[in-house]
């Protein structure tokens, strides 16, 4: 099996080919694709892309899942957050922000406004978003709008080509359309 380095490069060149971007044919219509890798690499795999990032032609937008979450948040609501945590713990952080998350197309336009201008959408901090905000919850919401934008999963854990495995022992997240890039 390849390193993850080896696979980061084999998905920077297949992003780069020409048509990745605009794909056609048959799987074109949902074009996203996962990068699974063991969680020990997530080091690795940020210097590898904030690198690729800078040196790259494609227009490329990162969306840090965690980053997303909290822009949905004005500081003293963060403060407000802070306290509930403190208080009542993960389960009563989360039974505030879900209905957020949840609340007609918020989610959808914020990830489309943040993507608008790019060619194509890397999605990251998919571990340090968890439990709140799940990659797959976001995906199906973004795909039942018609988004057909090229996005590139970056996923700490396992993907079976079916089920998606946060940190290699997470089981429950739930089944979405992906191709593995490299």
């Amino acid at each position: 099996m390849k390193s993850t380095y080896e696979r980061l490069e084999q998905m920077e060149k297949r992003v780069s080919q020409e048509g990745f971007k605009n794909p056609k044919g048959i799987g074109s219509d949902i074009p996203h694709f996962v990068l699974d890798y063991p969680p020990q690499d997530e080091l690795q795999v940020r210097v590898y892309l904030k690198n690729m990032l800078k040196r790259t032609k494609v227009n490329i937008k990162e969306v840090n899942l965690f980053e997303f979450l909290l822009s949905f948040f004005e500081e003293d609501e963060m403060e407000e957050l802070y306290e509930v945590s403190e208080e009542e713990g993960l389960r009563g952080l989360n039974d505030v922000i879900e209905p957020i998350l949840n609340e007609g197309n918020t989610m959808i336009q914020q990830f489309k406004d943040m993507t608008e201008e790019s060619e194509l959408i890397f999605i990251t901090g998919v571990g340090t978003a968890h439990p709140f905000l799940r990659s797959s919850q976001l995906l199906k919401a973004i795909s039942s709008k018609g988004y057909k934008k090229p996005i590139v999963l970056f996923y700490p854990g396992e993907f079976t080509g079916l089920r998606l495995k946060l940190f290699s022992i997470l089981d429950y997240e739930d089944d979405y359309q992906l191709s593995r890039i490299s």
